[in-house]
């Protein structure tokens, strides 16, 4: 992550511990087969959270 913000390309302001327990919390809510859409879902909108805005 220290990489990837130093080069721009996600926030400075996420800590390592806050996108582990997002992804945790995606693991955890989306375990079973049948909530794979959401587990996708809720990956994407994490990833984009990262997303530096102009």
């Amino acid at each position: 992550m220290d990489a990837c913000a130093a080069a721009g390309v996600i926030r400075t302001d996420i800590r390592p511990t806050d996108l582990s327990a997002a992804l945790e919390g995606i693991a955890l809510t989306s375990a079973g087969a049948e909530h794979r859409e959401q587990a996708e879902r809720l990956l994407d909108l994490t990833l984009d959270g990262l997303t530096v805005r102009p």
